[in-house]
């Protein structure tokens, strides 16, 4: 738990056009001093147990810097650090890539690649704590064996607001890496933005499970894993100030309840839905409902004239495999964008926008703490459709085919989020309230949130009564499209 974090950051921006890719440089250079900053002061407060990370919630008093609305490649590399390596060596554990990630030797070196697959980042001015905010996503993983034991880590999500690598271990998410940037220097290559020299340390977390899988004492909390290397590309977004934010977005989970007409088809043609761990199935009468917990995110409100007004990311654990006649197709590692009312998952190592989503009936509510929506529609896309019907041989797969009603339950440690001053939140939010004594405070070691703002109101509800009206809209709009095309 004595971590020198940093706000180990990528937003990447990648700009066909001179702005954005001046926009990327201005990022970098950001996430460049944050992270130095962070290094060259140690913060033996922050904790390396992930079920301990409060949701901080926070606001901008101003628009951010930069900001990348949707995060897309290249990949994350760790060069393994040769200490570390060869007391792995000595007592027989290797360490082994999960495909997608790779693995390449130069000279003695050996790196790990994560493709990056979906995020959100946006960087604030540094008077602001944390001034990176948002998470990326990855696909891929890393093995440990030894002894005929293993222990696989996957899902890796970066948060640089905490300087955290979160990951999916036993169907659980865990912190397992501390982030410090003490020494990271940025570079551009041909439109690829680049970050080197943060140094992956492992946590609490990371090292006591390690250990006990192996029966060991050799992993301990601090030992560098190796060197990160950040090489991204992203989309600039269109600028304005937020009205709230959910900086660390943890649980409950997304449900979908299959559609009746759609698992008829399915059934009719011999082919089988079953969930991938974490992911889980239960039936309600004639209906299947799979669930996929939530395990890291970030989400911020923007006033509704600003589009898209909901921007962020969030992720899952867990997936879905498709099967018949002897073949499968498998989807893992769901990201929901409600600035794009998509989600996209990993299908054979790539990222693949699985799932459009039509939020015209969508209805929020709450229950004890946990707030819910409700109604939207979960409808194949083009790509999702194409993937199946050329896996099984068929073309029963359409799209826009129903796949599901979902059902999003989210809650959150810390209640409150303070609001900026300019512009009043949604009209569905709920009655401000005062803020709470324990509003988080520090720098980006800690996670802090932003204390500035006028008042403070849920933020739960006032986020997810946002989206609902972004997926109602994106639903209406979807609508109009289909009559255009139908009445051409």
């Amino acid at each position: 738990m004595h971590t020198e974090t940093d706000a180990m950051k990528s937003p990447a921006g990648q700009a066909r056009r001179s702005l954005g890719f001046r926009t990327a440089l201005v990022a970098f250079a950001a996430l460049s001093l944050v992270m130095t900053a962070c290094g060259d002061g140690s913060d033996d407060s922050a904790s390396d147990d992930s079920s301990q990370a409060p949701a901080q919630a926070g606001a901008a008093a101003g628009a951010p810097e930069a900001e990348f609305v949707q995060l897309k490649g290249v990949s994350t590399s760790v060069d393994l650090d040769p200490s570390t390596a060869a007391v792995l060596q000595q007592n027989k554990v290797t360490v082994t890539p999960v495909e997608p990630a790779t693995a390449s030797m130069n000279g003695s070196t050996t790196t790990v690649s994560f493709p990056i697959t979906e995020g959100y980042v946006a960087v604030y001015p540094k008077s602001e704590t944390p001034f990176i905010r948002g998470t990326f996503s990855h696909s891929g993983g890393m093995t440990f064996k030894a002894g005929g034991k293993s222990l696989t880590a996957t899902d890796f999500i970066v948060n640089p607001g905490s300087s955290t690598l979160t990951a999916t271990v036993g169907g659980k998410g865990v912190q397992l890496l501390d982030l410090d940037g003490t020494n990271v220097k940025m570079s551009s290559d041909g439109g690829v933005t680049k970050l080197e020299g943060t140094v992956a340390k492992l946590s609490t977390a990371a090292a006591d499970a390690l250990n006990q899988t192996f029966g060991v004492s050799i992993f301990k909390q601090g030992i560098p894993l190796g060197t990160v290397r950040i090489a991204a590309t992203g989309t600039a977004g269109p600028g304005g100030a937020p009205q709230a934010q959910l900086q660390d977005l943890k649980g409950v989970s997304t449900n979908v309840d299959l559609d009746p007409s759609t698992a008829a088809v399915l059934q009719q043609n011999k082919v089988s839905v079953s969930p991938v761990e974490p992911a889980t199935a239960s039936m309600n009468g004639s209906t299947t409902t799979v669930s996929f917990p939530i395990t890291e995110g970030y989400v911020s409100v923007y006033p509704q004239d600003q589009s898209p007004f909901i921007r962020g990311t969030f992720s899952h654990s867990g997936g879905l495999t498709f099967k018949a006649g002897g073949k499968s197709l498998t989807a893992t590692d769901f990201i929901v964008n409600p600035g794009s009312s998509t989600l996209t998952a990993t299908v054979g190592g790539k990222g693949v926008q699985l799932l459009d989503l039509d939020g015209t009936n969508v209805k929020m509510s709450s229950d004890g703490g946990v707030t819910k929506l409700e109604g939207t529609v979960a409808k194949l896309s083009t790509a999702a459709a194409d993937a199946l019907n050329q896996t099984f041989g068929v073309s029963i797969f359409k799209q826009g085919i129903p796949l599901g009603t979902v059902r999003i339950a989210a809650s959150e440690t810390e209640p409150s989020v303070q609001t900026a001053s300019s512009g009043p939140a949604p009209s569905s939010a709920a009655p401000a309230s005062p803020a709470p004594s324990g509003t988080p405070s520090g720098g980006v070691a800690t996670g802090g949130g932003g204390t500035s703002g006028s008042g403070s109101v849920p933020i739960l509800p006032l986020v997810l009564a946002s989206v609902a009206v972004v997926l109602a809209a994106a639903g209406a709009a979807g609508a109009r499209r289909s009559s255009r095309s139908s009445s051409s």
